[in-house]
């Protein structure tokens, strides 16, 4: 079995048929290992815009591709054609899956079909060496984080260029790879494939929604263990509900926060409890108000409460 890293290079465009922007794909690079991760075959391609006819300056700046450059370049079906007979039947890797969404969206427009020609298996590079080096599971992990908890060294590698980003992502995997902890991640490209890595999750923010169970609001007292009371109503903020809690067992006061993420697996309860602040009172002035101009006036107060 035989591996293929690939990594692309894209450009934002708007195009008019669709009336929607497209991450108009410019550059491929990929490389090709054995099953002992030796380098077989490399692959280098840039892509002739044919939706957007000038790149950002940005990816300009970011990948020192030009315009020049570009007009040199094959179409992007003539890419696909000829990268499907360079990879042949190995399995596809790539470091996260916006490479593959790319894809997807460029075989849709050029093509009509959302299916990519040449993929058969795949794999996430990045969710395998995320696994292997016990990364944050609440972060995603940068292919130069990686690189840099592996003491690689990166001046060798051409930064934000095609090849140069699959051979670094190469020598990550190399770091890292044994046949038994890659086997899990090795995926195949079926129909709940592309139903799965298409779709986005969602931040449920409304309590009302059937998915949200009445258990998920709960929470218990991290002194104790018993079951918290709350004292507040749910407040929303940064896409997740917080509310005011206390244990009437031990009277330890927190906050509980809850969010709730749609996934394709499903939903997604997550729950913290936060330490309980009290609000600072609001001291009353010591010196005693005029009558006629009194402080609550000047503030706009209108319901002739004291201040």
């Amino acid at each position: 079995m035989n591996f293929v890293i690939l990594d692309l290079e894209w450009n934002g465009t708007y195009s008019r048929r669709i009336k929607s922007f497209i991450n108009e794909i410019i550059e491929f690079g990929a490389v090709k290992v054995d099953e002992q991760l030796h380098i077989i075959d490399t692959f280098e391609a840039l892509v002739r815009p044919q939706v957007g006819k000038k790149i950002s300056g940005k990816i300009r700046t970011l990948t020192s591709i030009t315009n020049e450059d570009l007009a040199g370049g094959l179409q992007y079906m003539q890419v696909i054609s000829r990268f499907k007979k360079w990879m042949g039947d190995a399995v596809l890797m790539t470091w996260g899956t916006s490479d593959i969404l790319a894809l997807i969206e460029n075989c849709r427009y050029f093509c009509g079909d959302e299916h990519i020609p040449f993929l058969q298996y795949y794999v996430n590079l990045q969710a395998y060496c995320e696994e292997m080096l016990h990364y944050d599971k609440t972060q995603q992990m940068g292919l130069s984080t990686s690189a840099q908890l592996l003491e690689i060294d990166e001046d060798g590698f051409d930064h934000h260029r095609a090849l140069g980003d699959s051979l670094l992502s190469l020598r990550c995997l190399q770091k890292l790879y044994t046949p038994e902890s890659l086997a899990p991640f090795v995926q195949e490209a079926d129909a709940e494939f592309y139903r799965r890595i298409q779709f986005k999750t969602v931040v449920i923010c409304d309590l009302s929604n059937p998915l949200i169970k009445r258990s998920d609001m709960l929470f218990n007292c991290d002194v104790c263990g018993r079951r918290a009371h709350r004292v507040s109503e749910w407040q929303l903020k940064n896409k997740s509900y917080r509310a005011e809690f206390i244990c009437r067992h031990c009277q330890h006061r927190f906050f509980g926060r809850v969010q709730f993420k749609l996934k394709y697996e499903g939903l997604i309860v997550k729950k913290y409890i936060l330490p309980f602040r009290e609000k600072p009172k609001e001291e009353h002035p010591k010196e005693t108000v005029p009558a006629e101009a009194p402080e609550c006036a000047v503030n706009g107060s209108t319901n002739g409460e004291s201040c």
